[in-house]
């Protein structure tokens, strides 16, 4: 696989990154994320994502996530009713502490851009914010740009809509300026990567944003990244630096290492990581490429670097599981074990099969509820859904505690 520039950051870069004062994380303990948009966000596949991130990179938190999408619609609502309807239906009865909001695809019209819109635009997204204000007081909000109209990788329909989508992120963005929420910019990431993926991959380019509106499940990675950035999450799931000389491990950045030992030129350890990688689907030749030509990796390093080896290429182990080979260049640079498929990767991937499922049982709760018509047992249909959910919740944080693991070098 062809890694990420990211990967290939010098030791002494890397030991500057982590060496910064850490960002604070805007997540706390407790916390109730809600998120607030149209179909991008009614896909459930970036809010899905951020709390697989949550769920591996801090195993001891606890935070409830809910997802208050809705197809079509726009900040003054759509066809399952208006904006102050939706917000009494679909967000204040979570009593969210978090809110993000991602609004604009629908806004624009599908037109070249207009005055007008944006005005709608503007005054519909004020309205939205004085709500959620003043119904949830201390809520802390999050605004989120919309996301491309894709003319770059397979044409258009809608002729200059990604500029309209471009001013529109112009505007969130100078509104989270002059005010005190955070922001998030999925519009210029999303960008960077169609305009690359068109460079080197037209056929792979076609599948990110296939109907140019709707980024596809790998795609949705890098707007997850962009709000895990935006709150502070770690970029760290663990940075192990060995010296194949030592008896004890140079240093262990969110990792425990013990029972070092060197026999026959085989270099073994016992780790326990603080954090899990996030659960790529590694199989998957479009994921693998989105990582290839994004910042993704930045956040996912599972780092392992190993000084004083002596053969000149070995074989990675873990729990008698043959990882990869790497020449020992390789190794005293540092690789990223997040990339690889690890048993800690399989255990990520249980993590995000619930998280799947739980998925499935939010978009029946949306079809039972937000859509209608009425059933006469929805009330007991909705309670065995809710209980279902807090058992695959239970299961997922059982999951994601970190485990220790068998690791071996061994000499070619």
């Amino acid at each position: 696989m062809k890694l990420s520039q990211c990967l290939f950051i010098s030791v002494f870069a890397l030991t500057a990154t982590l060496a910064l004062p850490a960002q604070q994380l805007e997540l706390k303990d407790g916390d109730r994320v809600a998120f607030y948009g149209d179909s991008i966000t009614a896909q459930r596949y970036y809010p899905r994502y951020v709390e697989d991130f949550l769920l591996t990179r801090y195993p001891k938190m606890q935070v409830a996530f809910f997802n208050a999408g809705i197809p079509g619609d726009n900040v003054n609502g759509g066809y399952t009713g208006d904006a102050q309807l939706r917000l009494k239906r679909d967000l204040f009865p979570h009593q969210p502490t978090v809110v993000t909001i991602m609004l604009g695809m629908n806004d624009g019209f599908y037109s070249p851009f207009e005055p007008k819109y944006l005005d709608i635009y503007s005054t519909g997204y004020h309205k939205l914010l004085d709500s959620i204000q003043s119904n949830l007081p201390g809520v802390r909000i999050t605004v989120i740009s919309p996301t491309p109209y894709d003319e770059t990788t397979h044409g258009t329909e809608f002729p200059h809509y990604n500029e309209t989508m471009t001013r529109y992120t112009a505007w969130v963005r100078d509104l989270a300026a002059s005010s005190h929420y955070g922001y998030a910019d999925f519009n210029t990431p999303m960008n960077r990567l169609t305009e690359k993926a068109a460079e080197l991959n037209p056929s792979f380019a076609e599948l990110l944003i296939p109907d140019r509106i709707h980024p596809s499940e790998p795609a949705q990675w890098i707007m997850a990244a962009t709000l895990a950035r935006t709150w502070g999450f770690s970029p760290i799931v663990a940075n192990v630096h060995l010296d194949a000389t030592q008896p004890a491990a140079t240093s262990a950045d969110n990792a425990q290492i013990s029972d070092l030992a060197t026999k026959d030129g085989k270099l073994t350890w016992t780790e326990l990581d603080g954090s899990l990688p996030l659960p790529l689907d590694l199989e998957n030749g479009l994921v693998r490429f989105v990582a290839s030509v994004s910042d993704l990796a930045c956040m996912d390093q599972e780092i392992l670097r190993v000084d004083h080896l002596t053969a000149a290429r070995y074989t990675l182990k873990i729990d008698g599981k043959n990882v990869a080979d790497f020449d020992r260049s390789q190794l005293e640079h540092g690789v990223n074990l997040a990339l690889y498929s690890t048993p800690m990767e399989d255990q990520a991937r249980d993590i995000d099969g619930d998280e799947q499922k739980r998925m499935w049982l939010d978009e029946t709760h949306f079809v039972i509820v937000q859509e209608g018509p009425q059933l006469p047992d929805e009330a007991g249909m909705n309670k065995a859904l809710e209980e279902k959910d807090a058992l695959l919740v239970a299961d997922q944080r059982k999951s994601a505690q970190p485990k220790p693991h068998a690791f071996e070098l061994d000499p070619q």
